[in-house]
């Protein structure tokens, strides 16, 4: 299967190779009409006529010129049909105007044209000669005008015109190849309809699924027959959307470069080649070139620069609506920022190669007038600052300066593109307005996105902007764990979703555009006052989530009542409801995607439309114990009381300590529950960055042996604590930094508070939900025991987030186990979903 798809990836490599021929390796296009009557007009510009007085005539000249305008439409008659005289007629007409001058129909021209003593000359020959009067320039200067306009404008000049011209003539233009410009758009067009199509095959997959027959409840579901649509979905998932481009790192860099899928991979291999190929192919240099003749280096040059420039441009647009939050492509296709983001870096990395090789090479066909143009040519200028900027932002952008100095590298990146775009704009004053409409559709683009958000924060927490709008309720229930619990309620009444993420912004801070996303995990509708209150929990790093604690360690009561806008809501929400069994695997502060889930099953079951959830796991694994006593106390509470705390629904919930980040052993009690020891009701999650998260070792099967620890009985014990709780003191002792996972599977675990000479058997508790667990769980033998659990048609939903070793592995074990061979399982029977979200 894995070389099918690679085979794949080729055959559409070559479909794209395809539009090239052997022959020289140049790119054949169909040329446009009008480029017929600009043939005309570069052969005439080669000569001057007596009622054009400048030396250097302009467009403006030559238009207000009878002998010139009169030349131009003989030679159209008399070398272009019908069709491209219209169309070239046009197209100079509109040249003409936007050097404010009119120019009259053809056939006036004609009419008034004596064709008996009209003189046929060589332009080629008679260069720079003057004429008096209408001239028709030979076949052969003809037909070296139209060979070399076409090589200079064919990748462009189709686009250039777009907003001046007619619809009939845009009709005209889009039935036709239009170069780079047109190829690229449509490309991406047609990437989001993959994108769509995908997302809509998926929901109809897993959401149109019969209910489980009688017959069937007892079998297993490799009996079930699969339908020829349910084994392409599989081998799709297996082999084409699911797994990295190569090996198994996705989530994981490899140094500085982000590895995307493998579907991912293809569509931007084919962005990347659409670029290369229109980049290096087509140039046709001939020494009787127009433009630079008997010099075909020159001649490179000279449309190697052109065009480069002019397919940076086309770039733009692109590169400026993928780096927006409010994206239409995300919003159709569905796929996640990260995904979004991926493709918005490499359009960055094409635009600036473009910049680049068009700044150098124009820089070396004037080589000998650099300064005088520096100093006295406001494009030259505007240009070399513009290229600066493109490269800081590329080399600002790199993936340790966005992991560590992300602050740095945010306030550094909107200030270097708000600067590219101002001297892009100055720098392509020369061009008269051609290339304006794609500087403003950037504008247009950044300032919607920023509308967007601007609407989204008023109609959220407008009411936080009052003088009485205090908002928030931030509160730190234990010192130890540091983790902050923030309540937002809205100025309106909403009903949130699992998986959204919200950018919370302070606005009386010193900085107040200063924002940093969060993910929900629980949600309180108010019918009365029209609101809702959104639930969050933050891991305190740097930056703007340590003052907030030093903030709240100073009040007395470690609660701070204060105001916080929100923007928001961002993100999907997976359909984890229609599947019977349910496998959620977390690590660190990867928890906060999982506890909305699982709030939602518990609180808000009357919103989802259909509910086919019998059991959750839900698998944590977390290495500072303050830290999961924290939220056993508070978030996982009822369920590590009751298994059974959903009605209808079963969650087990298994907790790995892989090691302990406390230099001195503690006496903190996991799953201390007790009424006393929470201090508040609702169900917060952790923050979005992911990255903060310590990685975790490879999970390997060799590593698949793990110890079980009950939740155990401590009874008359001189500690205040609920008779369900199970100290791991144990764990504090025993699992230190330097810790040895072979030796942590056969730790004895016991209560250090009861004496040695005196044991207490521990005994289960048989509502419990909780299990405790030493080291890390593979997760192929997590995927393989949830699977065990299906009978009949029943499927299995399995969602992971946490440190980026960990995913790459659970997407790994999914993949491994996809496939229509024995023992193997197809797609419409397990679903992945990935909560990953980076920079």
């Amino acid at each position: 299967m894995a070389r099918l798809s690679m085979l794949t990836i080729w055959l559409i490599a070559l479909l794209q190779l395809g539009l090239t021929s052997a022959d020289k390796l140049q790119v054949y296009l169909q040329t446009p009409d009008y480029e017929c009557v600009n043939g005309c007009y570069q052969a005439l510009t080669l000569v001057s006529f007596k009622d054009i007085t400048a030396k250097k005539p302009a467009t403006a000249d030559q238009c207000n010129s009878t002998s010139f305008a009169s030349s131009l439409a003989l030679c159209s008659e008399a070398y272009c049909d019908e069709k491209r005289q219209e169309a070239g007629w046009t197209y100079m007409t509109q040249t003409c105007k936007k050097s404010k001058v009119t120019l009259k129909k053809q056939a006036t021209y004609t009419a008034q044209i004596d064709k008996n003593m009209v003189p046929q000359v060589d332009t080629i020959k008679d260069k720079k000669k003057s004429f008096n009067g209408t001239v028709l320039i030979d076949q052969h200067s003809w037909d070296i005008g139209y060979r070399t306009v076409p090589t200079r404008t064919t990748f462009n000049m189709y686009v250039l015109n777009l907003l001046s011209m007619s619809r009939q003539n845009f009709a005209d233009l889009t039935s036709q190849s239009h170069g780079f410009g047109f190829a690229v758009y449509l490309f991406m067009i047609t990437a989001v309809i993959i994108g769509l199509v995908n997302r809509l095959i998926s929901l109809s997959v897993h959401s149109f699924v019969k209910d489980i027959s009688p017959e069937d409840a007892n079998n297993p579901p490799v009996s079930i027959k699969r339908s020829r649509g349910s084994q392409i979905y599989t081998w799709w998932r297996k082999n084409v959307t699911l797994p990295a481009a190569f090996g198994y790192r996705h989530a994981q860099p490899w140094g500085w470069v982000s590895i995307p899928t493998r579907l991912q991979s293809i569509l931007i291999f084919l962005f990347v080649a659409i670029n290369v190929i229109f980049m290096c192919v087509g140039y046709d240099l001939f020494d009787e070139n127009m433009s630079e003749p008997d010099d075909k280096q020159a001649q490179l040059l000279d449309y190697l620069q052109y065009r480069t420039g002019v397919m940076c441009v086309y770039n733009m647009p692109l590169l400026w609506m993928l780096a927006g939050r409010n994206d239409v492509i995300l919003w159709v296709t569905g796929w996640s920022f990260s995904s979004i983001n991926l493709w918005h870096r490499w359009v960055a990395r094409m635009a600036v190669l473009q910049a680049f090789i068009h700044g150098v090479a124009y820089t070396i066909m004037k080589k000998d007038s650099l300064y005088e143009r520096f100093f006295h040519r406001m494009y030259w200028a505007t240009g070399i600052f513009a290229l600066i900027c493109f490269v800081f932002l590329v080399v600002l952008s790199i993936k340790p300066i966005r992991s560590r100095w992300y602050e740095l590298f945010l306030i550094t990146h909107i200030a270097l593109a708000l600067m590219s775009l101002v001297l892009l704009y100055f720098h392509l004053t020369h061009m008269k307005g051609k290339y304006n409409p794609w500087v403003w559709a950037c504008v247009a683009v950044w300032c919607l996105d920023r509308a967007i958000r601007v609407a989204r924060v008023l109609v959220l927490t407008h009411k936080a902007l009052s003088k009485k709008g205090k908002n928030t309720v931030a509160l730190m229930s234990d010192n130890e764990s540091g983790l902050i619990r923030l309540s937002i309620t809205t100025s309106i009444m909403m009903k949130p979703e699992p998986g959204q993420y919200y950018f919370i912004y302070q606005p009386f801070s010193i900085k107040p555009w200063e924002n940093h996303p969060f993910t929900l995990a629980s949600w309180k509708v108010d019918q009365v006052a029209k609101s809702t209150t959104l639930n969050f929990l933050v891991a305190p790093q740097k930056g703007i989530t340590k003052k907030w604690r030093k903030r709240i360690l100073k009040t007395e009561k470690k609660m701070d009542h204060t105001r916080f806008l929100l923007e928001g809501p961002y993100g999907h929400s997976n359909p984890i409801q229609n599947y019977e069994h349910v496998l959620l695997v977390a690590g660190g502060s990867g928890i906060t995607s999982m506890l909305a889930y699982i709030h939602q099953l518990q609180n808000h079951r009357e919103d989802l439309k259909q509910l086919r959830t019998k059991s959750i796991t839900l698998v944590w694994v977390v290495k500072h114990i303050p830290y999961a006593s924290d939220v056993l106390d508070n978030e996982l509470k009822a369920f590590a009381n009751n298994a059974s705390a959903i009605p209808g629904i079963k969650v087990n919930i298994q907790l790995h300590i892989s090691r302990s980040g406390d230099s001195t052993p503690t006496r903190t009690m996991i799953g201390s529950i007790s009424s006393e020891s929470s201090s508040s009701g609702w169900t917060p999650a952790m923050t979005r960055n992911n990255s903060q998260v310590d990685s975790l070792p490879p999970m390997t099967r060799n590593n698949s042996e793990v110890h079980p620890v009950p939740l155990m009985t401590r009874k008359n014990s001189q500690y205040n604590t609920s008779p369900t709780s199970t100290s791991l003191a144990a764990f504090s002792e025993k699992a230190g930094d330097d810790i040895d996972e072979d030796r942590l599977h056969h730790i004895p675990l016991k209560d250090p508070l009861e004496s040695d000479e005196k044991p207490k058997a521990p005994a289960a508790m048989p509502t419990s939900g909780l299990t405790l667990h030493s080291g890390r769980p593979v997760m192929r033998d997590l995927v393989d025991t949830a699977l065990q659990t299906l009978v009949g048609g029943e499927r299995l939903a399995v969602s992971a987030c946490g440190p980026a070793r960990m995913v790459d592995d659970m997407r790994q074990a999914v993949v491994s186990v996809y496939g229509s061979e024995e023992g193997e399982v197809n797609g419409s029977t397990l679903e992945y979903f990935e909560e990953l979200f980076s920079w």
